[in-house]
């Protein structure tokens, strides 16, 4: 990621974002949002917003999370620096900080320190901004970032030169014009900055304004509005310096037209200040003093920043032009004693050299000298040639005003014309240096009052001369003004068209950003929608959402018939009220509904005057705007939906987009419940005719099962009543022996206790399945013990499982008492050993199975069904409670025996069910299940 984009960038990433939360995704956003920053500061805010919420939700490794969180919180610091809220600022500043260093984010680390320098400059802490400024420049290193790196170093430098004279100044000239060809323009940015800024040191307002103007230039196309700002208000004194007001001035004016919609205080109060200097060069004090009065009070929140004391500074230069000497001596010495003009020899000179101009008007010649020459030791110390000129001609001024000083012995030597002279000398070693014909007109007034008229002379001609050069230097810089003029207006037309695109850019944005912001909302309504398999659920659901984002006074659904020829009102809303039903044919050439079908295209009708009143439905209000979609599926239509509404033409194209989404969605989910309710009829079936086919299996297993018991005592009654036949007719002939009587007695005694165990046994089995017929045809809850139930289970399948040679063991204690539903669990159970008869002993005898028991907890039984059978493979464990799943299809298997069990226990014995198995080593069903099951609700 860049420090700065340029234009076409922030474009290519504005067509490639989208509103999808992947981590690509979320990685674009905040690239989009770091370049967005101060092109457009609230938009880079919602961007930082999404995606951190977007964040919560992923699953990415720390450092990609570090990186994201970090840029957010840069992101938001520039926000507050902007603002002025520096204190925020830097908190951000510092936890982005953090988070960079514990990955080892270099890159990172060296935007976050570049940040801090820029808030510190502002803050007017100029040794905390040089620091960071290094900090900077030391992780751009690390980085091996050479762009980063020459911004911070381009930085540094340009406020260096601001503050003195820098002995690495000509070194830094040949370093930043050889790399003024690059075509990074945040760098370009900072070199043009800093070459202007350095000219104009020289006052060579030419070469300054032409780099500067290069400068906005970059700034722009780079995203830097603040630096824009800054530099054009620069451009605006450099102009101001070439004597071309009207140049100056328009820039001014156009530092202002991008301050004042940022409403950024210091970027504002900079270009209010340049534009009150300008007003100050053409002596129109008034505005100008107006002018900087807004730029205090706009700064008053940064006193201690640069920009409030340049505003200062001209404040102070206006008093004293308009004679108001107490108020100009007042703001030259809170400029001399402001903690940033102390660290600026510059402003340390023009405090100083204003106090002794303000002093002398007010007749206290001491101080006035002392602040003098005070601010020529600087100006000599720091070779600043301006400053040495005005601090001497100050000195002259004193010395012409007060010429006793000359007497004392401190200033032996020294006259108004000592000074005027030393002026001069130092302004003849200036290469291309114009001296003041001001300058050499004084100098010949000093030499008339001495009487030296032939120097008075010389120095005439020489004021002449330089009055000349003056116009001819005029003439020069008109010239160049004009051909910066120019430039000017090229720069101009070339910002206004940047500014013409990144408007653009921002209208496709935000058109984009809102048309996104509606996909998503429709997408999640859709899924809403399409989520539903109840009728009722689907009908309030779509009326609530068109109501929410359509003008839908009248919103109804129509459904078509099986046979496609009747038109049926399922549903309508109309001013809250629901409507009753009605249904017409497909075939009515009044209802615009039927129309819609026939054609199956939307219908739209702006002004209903103008149509068939007839053709509104009984009973409902007149509507001006109505709106008809077919509801299509896979090219099948089902019906139509209308929203209508009493104003004139209320449908644009984007309603009618998001109807015509919502149509789609409705027609999905309409067809889908249809499908529902189709299938939950075949299920339920279904699952009749599976219950009918176990409870059949019960009887006849019953029924097998009765037959031994009460066929033997059948044949014992049979036999005992022979016998009782013959030992009548041996009574009848008398022929019976005592032995015979014995032997008779002993067999009717043995057969009737036979006779009386099976038919017991027979008492018992059918009293068992009169209580498993019960309980599997109603759904009762009762006290139960659980080895019971399961052993008359047992009983009721025995039969199939012994002829089936295979083998079921109960491990249940007696001491397990339930309140529950015992039908339901019985027909788990007996679905349980059906399931492993047909699939896990499928062509195999000698299968053993298990049902065993246990308690678990306090509240809870485990019951758990085994077998020894051939498992489940692994692709189909999964599937194995899905209604209709069977590995057997057309071999007994109808795939609802599992899905009927799960649904059993989760939802009437409100347990739980799970399953483990592998192929070949058995299956093992684990049920657990509450001892007291909750009621079943109607």
């Amino acid at each position: 990621m860049e420090l700065f984009a340029s234009n076409e960038t922030v474009s290519t990433l504005e067509q490639a974002s989208s509103d999808r939360t992947d981590v690509a995704s979320i990685a674009m956003q905040i690239e989009l949002a770091w370049y967005l920053r101060q092109r457009d500061g609230q938009r880079a805010l919602r961007l930082c917003e999404s995606a951190e919420q977007a964040l919560s939700s992923l699953q990415i490794d720390t450092r990609e999370q570090n990186q994201t969180q970090a840029r957010i919180f840069l992101i938001r610091a520039e926000s507050s620096w902007l603002k002025t809220d520096f204190q925020n600022a830097r908190q951000q500043i510092n936890s982005a900080l953090q988070l960079f260093s514990a990955i080892a984010d270099h890159q990172g680390q060296a935007d976050g320190h570049w940040l801090a320098a820029q808030i510190e400059t502002d803050a007017g802490e100029i040794l905390r901004q040089q620091q960071e400024l290094s900090m900077c420049m030391e992780e751009a290193e690390l980085a091996q970032d050479q762009i980063r790196y020459e911004i911070a170093n381009a930085c540094m430098a340009r406020h260096k030169v601001l503050r003195m004279r820098d002995p690495d100044e000509e070194q830094w000239v040949r370093h930043f014009e050889s790399l003024s060809t690059q075509h990074n323009q945040g760098l370009s940015t900072w070199v043009f900055d800093f070459l202007g800024v350095q000219a104009g040191q020289y006052s060579d307002f030419a070469t300054a304004t032409t780099q500067l103007i290069r400068a906005t230039e970059a700034a722009l196309n780079s995203g830097q509005i603040t630096r824009a700002i800054v530099i054009s208000a620069n451009i605006c004194y450099s102009l101001a310096g070439l004597r071309d007001t009207e140049g100056s001035l328009k820039w001014g004016q156009h530092a202002l037209q991008l301050a004042r919609p940022k409403a950024w205080p210091i970027s504002l109060g900079i270009s209010l200040t340049q534009m009150a200097d300008a007003f100050r060069k053409i002596d129109q004090l008034d505005s100008a003093k107006e002018l900087l009065n807004e730029a205090l009070q706009t700064l008053h929140k940064v006193t201690e920043s640069r920009s409030y004391i340049i505003a200062l500074r001209s404040l102070a230069d206006i008093a004293l032009a308009q004679s108001e000497y107490d108020n100009a001596h007042s703001y030259f010495k809170q400029l001399q004693e402001h903690p940033v003009a102390q660290l600026q020899q510059d402003f340390q000179c023009i405090a100083l050299r204003g106090q002794a101009q303000a002093l002398l008007h007010l007749n206290q010649s001491d101080a006035a000298l002392v602040a003098a020459q005070t601010a020529l030791a600087i100006a000599d110390l720091n070779n600043y040639p301006d400053y040495q000129i005005a601090s001497l001609c100050a000195l002259a001024d004193i010395f012409s005003t007060y010429p006793d000083l000359c007497k004392s012995e401190l200033n032996e030597g020294k006259s108004s014309l000592h000074f005027l002279l030393q002026a001069v000398e130092i302004g003849e070693k200036i290469q291309d240096y114009a001296i003041s014909d001001k300058l050499y007109a004084r100098i010949a007034d000093e030499y008339a009052k001495l009487e030296d008229f032939s120097n008075a002379y010389a120095y005439s001609l020489l004021a002449f001369s330089s009055r000349e050069k003056s116009l001819n230097v005029d003439i020069k810089n008109s010239a160049i003004a004009m051909q910066l003029r120019l430039q000017t207006e090229k720069a101009v037309s070339e910002n206004e068209h940047h500014k013409a695109i990144v408007e653009e850019q921002q209208r496709r944005a935000t058109i984009l950003e809102q048309a996104n912001e509606t996909l998503s909302v429709l997408g999640t309504i859709g899924q809403e929608i399409t989520t539903q398999l109840q009728l009722d659920n689907i009908y309030q659901v779509i009326s609530h959402h068109v109501n929410a984002l359509l003008d839908a006074t009248h919103f109804s659904i129509f459904l078509l018939d099986s046979t496609n020829s009747i038109l049926t009102l399922t549903y309508g809303m109309e001013a809250g009220k629901r409507l009753p039903q009605h249904e017409f044919s497909v075939d009515s050439q009044i209802y615009y509904s039927s129309r819609c079908v026939r054609e199956r295209h939307e219908i739209l009708v702006d002004n209903f005057e103008t149509v068939n009143a007839a053709a509104q439905l009984p009973d409902t209000l007149t509507m001006e705007s109505l709106l008809f979609s077919p509801l299509i599926v896979a090219d099948r239509i089902i019906g139509v939906m209308t929203m209508q509404s009493p104003r004139k033409y209320a449908y644009q194209e984007r309603e009618r987009l998001i109807f015509r989404t919502l149509c789609s969605y409705s027609a999905i989910a309409l067809d889908n419940a249809h499908a529902y309710s189709q299938l939950m009829d075949a299920r339920n079936q279904l699952v009749d005719q599976e219950k009918m086919a176990a409870l059949g299996s019960l009887v006849a297993g019953v029924a097998h099962e009765m037959n031994t018991p009460i066929g033997n005592s059948l044949l014992i009654a049979s036999t005992i009543s022979e016998r009782t036949k013959t030992l009548s007719n041996q009574i009848e002939n008398q022929s019976l022996k005592r032995t015979e009587l014995l032997d008779y007695l002993n067999n009717v005694k043995e057969g009737s206790k036979l006779i009386l165990n099976g038919l017991t046994t027979a008492a018992t089995m059918l009293s068992s399945f009169k209580q498993v017929a019960v309980d599997r045809n109603t759904e009762h809850k009762r006290q139960f013990n659980l080895r019971t139930t399961c052993q008359d289970i047992a009983a009721s399948i025995r039969n199939r499982i012994t002829n089936s040679g295979h083998e079921l063991q109960l491990l249940i204690p007696d001491d397990i008492e339930m309140k529950s539903y015992p039908g339901p669990l019985g027909q788990v159970v007996t679905n349980m050993i059906e399931n492993a008869l047909l699939h896990a002993f499928a062509d195999r005898s000698h299968g053993h199975m298990i049902i065993a028991a246990e308690r678990y907890g306090t509240d809870q039984i485990r019951l758990q069904f085994s077998d020894d059978g051939n498992g489940i493979s692994e692709k189909n464990i999964g599937h194995i409670f899905e209604p209709f799943f069977s590995t057997r299809f057309g071999q007994g298997g109808s795939g609802l025996g599992l899905s009927i069990s799960y649904n059993i226990i989760t939802s009437i014995l409100h347990g739980q069910l799970n399953v483990k198995s592998k192929e070949g080593e058995g299956t093992c069903f684990t049920m657990l299940l509450p001892i007291e099951a909750p009621d079943m609700k109607d």
